[in-house]
């Protein structure tokens, strides 16, 4: 699958940083857990690894910051009860600082080993997502239309400067209701698992044709799981909590009030002043799950019952069978459009990537598998260019023409499953424009962009192919 979509140019690929800052910060809870237990040896290992725990976590994800307020609020609870000292955590909450220091000129170094020189004529101050997080026409999620306007600037102070201009209109305009208003639509987003399956992917390279037949199923069946297991999760979590009475003297309960301190810093975070999206709130899930596990069951007394062997069995085999039948229901009442194929990587349209330049005559080529029908198909060229964009089933010669419709080229018919040929050609006799991605060393798409005869497998084009839900009668 197409997982990476955050930024992939020239010299310098990038992932997405969610699993490994949750695993981190997983990393980082269990060693406060295990610290006041362990022996002056196992410490100085355990304090090497949480330094170098929070390094890597500030490099990869620099809003783990949150840990050191966290820190600090835990700290101070603990000096209230005359525990910071017997507890020998004053340390690991400092090694948890320097771990945030020594990124900073870590940075630098990795800039320079690797010969990247930042452009900070591309680069968006931090009122840029500041600024997103009180637009309230995106719900304070990421708005291009405050991305278009910050990149027609011509530097980060002149963007720092429109940023806070207004950032304080739009405060004003909200007022204290709005703003209430707001954030509790953010926390909505921010905890809303849904869309679980479009967080990380713009669909397969090339959709399995076994897939394709039990997608709406298999999307119904997704989000209506993990729906539940998150409000399970939290309704559980929350009742834990209420009737919690922290023993301080205990090392875990420490580690878990800094587990559900932090969780909740990152919402905030993100509810009252980032920019936010639905897939970032995953990243706290380590924290919650590890303050479950950690928070000990209310302690009651039960009369002595006698329980059924059989019977838990047959709920979890009925309860299984109700949730396929309500996502194979909920799938056919409610289908989605399908991805067949695709390759949408891209650089983050604020670098400014430079389109490749298409020589007059000449002709690029990609080849693209579809394993099911499909009803729409895109390829991304750049605006204002003139080119001639054609789909060709390698098969049978078939041949579709593809219509300008502003930057991208796009064809609605219905299309049946084969090996394809994208073809684009420059008939004009002036060089075009066309948006080419390339990567260091990883490959984005199944085939190699061939240009004149030149093939290269780690550039591709960008295109789209989609299945609606209206062309599911097309037998390929």
């Amino acid at each position: 699958m197409d997982n990476f979509t955050c930024l992939l140019g020239s010299d310098k690929q990038g992932f997405y940083s969610d699993l490994p800052s949750m695993l981190l910060l997983l990393i980082i809870m269990r060693i406060f857990w295990r610290w006041p237990e362990q022996t002056r040896s196992h410490q100085i290992w355990a304090g090497i690894g949480l330094t170098v725990a929070v390094f890597l976590g500030a490099l990869i994800k620099p809003n783990l910051i949150v840990l050191i307020p966290a820190a600090a609020i835990v700290a101070l609870i603990l000096h209230h009860q005359h525990l910071l000292k017997p507890l020998k955590l004053w340390l690991p909450m400092l090694l948890v600082v320097v771990g945030f220091g020594l990124s900073v000129p870590a940075t630098r170094v990795i800039d320079a080993a690797s010969h990247y020189t930042p452009k900070t004529e591309f680069a968006f101050p931090v009122s840029n997502w500041l600024l997103m997080g009180t637009n309230a026409k995106s719900h304070g999620m990421y708005a291009a239309h405050d991305v278009l306007a910050a990149i027609k600037l011509p530097d980060q102070a002149a963007r720092q400067h429109h940023d806070l201009v207004l950032l304080k209109q739009r405060v004003k305009h909200l007022g204290g209701s709005g703003l209430i208003k707001l954030w509790f639509t953010k926390l909505g987003i921010l905890l809303n698992v849904q869309g679980i399956q479009s967080w990380y992917n713009g669909g397969f390279r090339s959709a399995p044709a076994v897939y394709q037949k039990h997608v709406q199923t298999l999307a119904a069946l997704t989000a209506i799981s993990y729906t539940t297991a998150t409000l399970t999760l939290w309704l559980t979590l929350i009742l834990r909590l209420l009737t919690w009475q922290p023993e301080w003297r205990q090392a875990r309960d420490t580690a878990s009030m800094l587990a559900v301190v932090t969780a909740l810093g990152y919402l905030a975070c993100h509810t009252l002043l980032w920019e936010t999206e639905a897939r970032y709130g995953q990243i706290i899930l380590p924290s919650l799950l590890f303050t479950l596990a950690s928070i000990p069951k209310p302690v009651k007394a039960k009369a002595a019952v006698h329980r059924l062997v059989w019977r838990p069995a047959v709920l979890l085999g009925l309860t299984c069978i109700s949730v396929l039948g309500l996502s194979h229901a909920v799938g056919a009442v409610h289908p989605q459009p399908l991805v067949v194929a695709a390759q949408r990587s891209q650089l983050s349209e604020k670098y400014h990537a430079k389109p490749e330049r298409l020589r007059p005559n000449a002709t690029m080529t990609e080849n693209v598998t579809l394993n099911g029908p499909a009803d729409y198909f895109s390829v991304q060229i750049h605006a204002h260019s003139v080119v001639a964009v054609t789909l060709t089933k390698l098969t049978s010669g078939q041949t579709y023409h593809l219509t300008d419709a502003g930057a991208v080229y796009r064809l609605h018919h219905p299309v049946e499953s084969g090996r394809y040929q994208i073809t684009v050609h420059n008939w004009r006799t002036t060089s075009q424009a066309v948006d080419v991605v390339r990567t260091a060393h990883y490959q984005l798409s199944a085939s190699p962009l061939v240009i004149n005869g030149t093939a290269s497998h780690t550039a591709s084009l960008i295109y789209t192919n989609l299945l609606h839900a209206h062309g599911r009668s097309i037998n390929g």
